[in-house]
C-alpha cells in the first residue's frame, strides 16, 4: 500500500512557498470535505495487460500471478487519436500518480485511455474558448462489434477487441476506475509510464504492450461503501464508509427527473453503472440487451459536475442544464444561479464553481467503476456456463438503489427504455453501492 504524493506539488515547493492544491485544474481546489479521498492510501488490486497486436491477448493478473484471460485483440491501435470537445472531460483527469497517462473513462461499452500530452487542464485558457485548448491524445479500447458501428474504418487509435460489453473489461470482474495508471513495456522488459513512451515517439505511433494497474482506495477511515443523493435542489450528498462514518460531500443543484436514451447503457442491467469519467456518473434504467443498433433499447439518466454543465452549455453546444435526464452536483451549500451565467472563469473570482467536483474524487475519479459481477464469473474456464443459470452477485456489484419516502426504505429501479421526462419525478433519493 502506497500514500498517493502529488510530486508536481514539491517541484514547485522548491520555488515557491505557495501551497498548491491536490487538484486536476490549475487555478482551482477540491473541496475540504473530500480531501482525504483525494490524499487515499492505495493497495494494488490487479493488473490488465493487453498486447497490442492483431490476435493479441488481453488478461488479468492477480497479485498472486494467476492469469486470467479475457479476451483477443482484432484490431490494434498504431496510433492515437485527439479527444474531441464531445468528450471535453477527457482533459480533467490524472492518475493517482498524477501522471497524464490515465484511464479517462470507464464504461461498459469502452475504455479510453488518455496517454499524451503532459499537461494540465487551464480554466482561463478555456475561457476564451475551445479552439484555444488543447486537446489530449487518446487510444480507446471497444467490445466486439462496436468498432465496426462507426463504419469499415480503419479507426486509428482505437482497439478492438472480442470481449463483450458489459463483461469482464467492460463493466464486469475486470474492469478500471479513472486515473488508473498506463505503462508500456519498454525494450529492455521494463514498465514505464505511457508518458515516457510519447516524450520519445510521436503521437502516430502506439506501444505493442499496454499495462492498466487497479487500485482499491482507503482513508482513515476505511474504503467507502455508498454515495446517497437527495434529488432536490439543495440536496445533500452524503459519502457512507462501512466503519459506519459519513459526511455530506456536496449538493445537489439540479435534480433528475427522467431518463434518456444514453448510449452504452444497453450493456449495463437496471440498476447498475454505465459510466465514469471526470464529467459524468451514467447509471442505467435500461435491461441488458448486448449489442444493438436500437436506440430505444437504451435507458439511463446521468450525474454531472457543476463546471462541466457550465462550460458545455456556455462553450459547447452540449447542454445538461434544465434537462431532466441529468442530476448536477457542486461543492456543499452551492446555488444554481451561477449555471446560467456564460462567464466560466474569471480571472478575479476563478472558476464558476469553486472548489471544484471534475475529475475529483470520489464521485468522479478513483472510486466508481462499473463492476456487475455475477456467478459466471467464479466458474473455471471449462465450466459449461449454458446449463448454469447466470445470476448477479448484488454484494459484489456497482449498483444503485431509489428511495420514494426521504431514504426510509430502498427499492431496486424499474426498467426504462427511451426518452422520458417525468419518470424519475417521485424519486426522493439515490444510493450508489460502491464495490471494489
Amino acid at each position: 500500500m502506497f500514500k498517493k504524493v502529488f510530486w508536481f506539488t514539491a517541484i514547485i515547493l522548491l520555488f515557491t512557498t505557495t501551497v498548491v492544491d491536490a487538484s486536476n485544474f490549475l487555478n482551482s481546489g477540491i473541496p475540504d470535505e473530500v480531501r482525504s479521498e483525494n490524499d487515499a492510501d492505495y493497495e494494488l488490486q490487479y493488473n490488465i495487460i493487453i498486447e497490442n497486436v492483431k490476435n493479441g491477448n488481453i488478461f488479468q493478473v492477480m497479485l498472486d500471478g494467476e492469469e486470467k484471460k479475457l479476451g483477443n485483440v482484432l484490431v490494434p491501435a498504431n496510433t492515437t487519436y485527439t479527444a474531441s470537445d464531445g468528450f471535453w472531460a477527457a482533459q480533467y483527469s490524472r492518475s493517482i500518480f498524477n501522471s497524464s497517462a490515465n484511464v479517462t473513462a470507464t464504461g461498459v461499452n469502452a475504455m479510453h485511455l488518455r496517454v499524451a500530452p503532459d499537461d494540465m487542464y487551464d480554466p482561463e485558457q478555456a475561457q476564451k474558448g475551445r479552439y484555444e485548448v488543447w486537446k489530449p491524445q487518446l487510444i480507446s479500447l471497444l467490445p466486439d462489434r462496436e468498432y465496426d458501428k462507426a463504419g469499415p474504418g480503419p479507426h486509428p487509435g482505437r482497439i478492438s477487441t472480442d470481449i463483450p460489453g458489459g463483461k469482464k473489461l467492460f463493466g464486469g470482474a475486470s474492469s478500471a476506475y479513472v486515473g488508473s495508471p498506463i505503462s508500456y513495456l519498454t525494450e529492455d522488459g521494463n514498465w514505464k509510464d505511457i508518458e515516457n513512451y510519447y516524450d520519445e515517439n510521436d503521437i502516430d505511433s502506439a506501444p505493442k504492450n499496454l499495462k492498466i494497474d487497479v487500485y482499491k482506495p482507503s482513508t482513515e477511515h476505511g474504503t467507502p461503501t455508498s454515495i446517497i443523493f437527495e434529488n432536490e435542489v439543495g440536496g445533500d450528498v452524503v459519502l457512507n464508509y462501512s466503519s459506519s462514518y459519513s459526511k455530506m460531500i456536496a449538493t445537489v443543484i439540479q435534480r433528475v427527473e427522467g431518463t434518456g436514451r444514453f448510449g452504452g447503457s444497453e450493456y449495463a442491467d437496471t440498476g447498475f453503472v454505465r459510466a465514469n469519467h471526470g464529467g459524468v456518473i451514467d447509471l442505467s434504467t435500461s435491461p441488458y440487451v448486448g449489442f444493438t443498433w436500437d436506440a430505444e433499447l437504451r435507458g439511463g439518466f446521468q450525474i454531472v459536475p457543476s463546471n462541466h454543465a457550465v462550460y458545455s452549455r456556455h462553450f459547447l453546444d452540449l447542454n445538461y442544464i434544465n434537462r431532466p435526464q441529468y442530476m448536477i452536483v457542486a461543492y456543499k451549500g452551492a446555488e444554481p444561479d451561477q449555471l446560467y451565467d456564460p462567464v466560466y472563469f474569471d480571472e478575479k473570482e476563478g472558476l464558476s464553481y469553486d472548489p471544484h467536483f471534475e475529475a475529483v474524487a470520489p464521485l468522479f475519479a478513483n472510486y466508481i467503476k462499473p463492476k456487475h459481477v455475477t456467478n459466471h464469473d467464479m466458474l473455471p474456464p471449462a465450466a459449461n456456463k449454458v446449463q448454469i443459470p447466470e445470476q448477479t452477485k448484488k454484494g459484489q456489484s456497482t449498483r444503485f438503489e431509489f428511495s420514494y419516502d426521504g431514504g426510509e426504505t430502498w427499492h431496486e429501479p424499474e426498467p426504462f427504455l427511451g426518452v422520458h421526462n417525468n419518470n424519475l419525478i417521485d424519486v426522493t433519493h439515490i444510493k450508489l453501492h460502491l464495490e471494489y
